[in-house]
């Protein structure tokens, strides 16, 4: 007994609609559950050899929570290093954060209004 099967294509132009929705669905859920940010600063290492950025972003309330990221110099990829949800020991309006490095590059301090309330030391 022989059976005929027909061979399916890998992509049916029937489908494409429910693709492009799936895909529109994706797209909002990304857009709602992501909150606004902006780029603070970017501070690079005096030996050149990492970069540092400060990304504020901003969430229901009025305070804007910090992270920051750092990269080797040639490579693409941001690594985070810290998360801070909110800094409410002073206003929003005056708060100033900074990044400032080592003379050796080896520590990175994150600092609020000349303050330093973070640290990260590298490693080699």
């Amino acid at each position: 007994m022989k059976r005929n099967y027909k061979k399916r294509p890998i992509f049916e132009l029937k489908h494409l609609g429910r693709i492009v929705f799936a895909l529109f669905v994706v797209f909002i859920a990304y857009k709602i559950l992501t909150p606004p940010s902006e780029d603070a600063l970017r501070s690079e290492a005096p030996d050149g050899s990492k970069t540092a950025r400060l990304k504020t972003e901003f969430y229901f309330d009025n305070q804007p929570s910090y992270k920051i990221y750092y990269r080797e110099s040639g490579k693409k990829v941001w690594q985070s290093l810290f998360y801070l949800p909110a800094y409410t020991n002073v206003p929003a309006a005056a708060a100033a954060p900074d990044l400032q490095w080592s003379e050796d590059s080896g520590r990175l301090d994150f600092l609020m209004n000349g303050t330093s309330i973070w640290h990260h030391t590298f490693t080699e």
